[in-house]
């Protein structure tokens, strides 16, 4: 049974060279937990885990060597199977940084104290992060630098942010 705190981190690509190996398109550009996890479980009908032996960052992407996958065919059979980590085996974030999971359903608290909703996704406009902050059926989008973003509490799972509700 997999694990109920997978989280999707990437896709697979198909084959890279020929003794097996698979491109892989992470979800964020750091790619932490594919970088460093070595068990990755593969969202396919029914989810199975695969063990990572090796995996190295080639150019915006990844390639990555799966055990079991030992020929250019059998790599490019994986084409397009989503790639999860559990929650768990993710390593410790940075000083100053968060996983963009962690912060999905945290609160959003403006200067004044207004709640402006509820983190639904954290996108990437490819300039900058945003929050994507529901309430109801309104969405708002708080771009998710310094200037507009104050305090992360995790442990209060609340974000305050230099936003109004009408901007």
């Amino acid at each position: 049974m997999p694990p109920a705190d997978l989280v999707e981190v990437g896709v697979l690509r198909g084959a890279y060279g020929v003794q097996g190996w698979v491109r892989v398109q992470p979800h964020s550009q750091q790619a932490t937990a594919l970088r460093t996890c070595r068990r990755w479980w593969l969202l396919v009908e029914p989810a199975r885990p695969v063990q990572v032996t090796a995996v190295r960052r080639h150019g915006a992407i990844l390639v990555a060597k799966l055990q079991d996958s030992e020929t250019p065919e059998q790599a490019d059979r994986l084409r397009g199977a989503r790639v999860a980590v559990s929650r768990a085996e993710f390593p410790p974030a940075d000083d100053g940084e968060v996983y963009w999971v962690d912060l999905i359903g945290a609160r959003v608290v403006n200067r004044r104290g207004i709640e402006l909703g509820t983190v639904a996704e954290v996108l990437s406009s490819g300039a900058q992060e945003l929050l994507q902050v529901r309430l109801g059926e309104r969405l708002l989008l708080v771009p998710m630098v310094e200037r507009h973003v104050d305090e992360i509490d995790l442990a209060q799972r609340m974000v305050r942010v230099d936003w109004e509700a009408d901007w």
